[in-house]
């Protein structure tokens, strides 16, 4: 179902056991409070005494799977704790028809711009999850022409209007040093769009060196354009829900928070963190101390991938504090990874 970071040694627990780890991860995500003894035979009928509860309790903590705050008479989840409600105990993740009819139809509406849709994931992410997202653009390393049009302005300022794969239409005002008539700009686009379709920068780059004079001048600044594009795509990482987890008593003061967003928003070390080989329909969950990363060792990360093609892939994920609703949260990346690579293909072939 899911891929993790490292592999954990999941100790063997009877029913019993399995069913108050069940019971003290929902509570503990629900309250954010340490789960005492009476409070689980009070809310949970489990049928056996608070002696008996604190024996077990007991039990879990020495295998590692739950702890004790100094503080309180209650034992709050491990991060191995959550890891075997995870890989044993989770129910299975879904997202709701009505949910699912909502969402998709809030895609198709964004489906002719990237950047909206991308937004869109991030915000509905986010929305879903009760968490914060992120959602990264597919990295293609080089986009490709789908139509460019010169458009006169004047007899020497020109408005070229590139659309590229995905929809993204970039307008750029070319200034020539002597005057061109409509029809040639209007059999230069004609021509270009011809001999470029499906092609990206570097074709465009090499097709000035067969152009003279004011098209040569009109394809290199088309060829600038895609690069352009290609670089701020590069750059682009959608978030939404900071509000989410600001909210949470275990990020009250926010400079952990601060420190998580400094890392996610550096792509060179955000690309350390997001796990190669990810299959379609995977998740990789990352939790606590799992982490390699100091920073983010206080918090769950979980990540999917989307993507048309194996060389145009995105990422995005949620995260937040471990206590985390993660049947919720996997759902929701399980269920929008799968709407971005339909959305992807029928981008790619528009």
């Amino acid at each position: 179902m899911a891929q993790r970071d490292e592999a954990a040694g999941l100790p063997e627990l009877n029913e019993r056991q399995k069913d108050l780890l069940r019971a003290v991860i929902r509570e503990f995500i629900a309250t954010a409070e340490p789960v005492a003894s009476a409070a689980l035979v009070r809310r949970y009928g489990l049928g056996i005494s608070s002696a008996t509860v604190r024996s077990e309790l007991a039990d879990l903590e020495g295998l590692g799977l739950l702890t004790h705050p100094h503080t309180s008479a209650g034992r709050v989840p491990t991060d191995l704790g959550y890891r075997y409600f995870i890989e044993s105990l989770m129910p299975r993740p879904v997202v709701g028809p009505e949910l699912r009819l909502t969402v998709s139809h809030q895609f198709q509406q964004a489906l002719s711009n990237t950047a909206e849709w991308l937004r869109l994931a991030a915000s509905t992410l986010a929305r879903l999850s009760a968490e914060a997202s992120i959602v990264t653009a597919p990295a293609t390393g080089d986009s490709t022409l789908r139509h460019v049009e010169f458009v006169p302005i004047s007899e020497r300022r020109i408005l070229l209007v590139a659309v590229l794969d995905g929809g993204t239409v970039h307008q750029q005002l070319v200034e020539l040093p002597g005057a061109v008539t409509t029809d040639h700009l209007r059999r230069l686009s004609a021509r270009l769009t011809a001999s470029l379709v499906r092609r990206g920068a570097t074709a465009a780059r090499a097709a000035v060196a067969a152009e003279q004079g004011a098209d040569a001048q009109l394809v290199a600044s088309l060829a600038r354009a895609i690069e352009e594009h290609d670089d701020a795509l590069a750059r682009d990482i959608y978030y939404d829900g900071i509000q989410n987890i600001l909210a949470q008593p275990e990020l009250a003061e926010g400079d952990s928070i601060r420190d998580v967003l400094g890392i996610l928003e550096d792509r060179t070390r955000l690309a350390e963190i997001l796990p190669p080989g990810l299959g379609a329909g995977e998740v990789h969950i990352a939790i606590g101390s799992e982490h390699r990363v100091e920073p983010l060792r206080g918090f769950s990360l979980i990540f999917g991938r989307y993507g048309a093609r194996t060389d145009a892939v995105g990422y995005l994920g949620v995260f937040g504090p471990t206590r985390m609703d993660y049947a919720r949260s996997i759902g929701a990346v399980r269920y929008v990874g799968t709407l971005m690579s339909d959305l992807a293909r029928v981008m790619e072939g528009l």
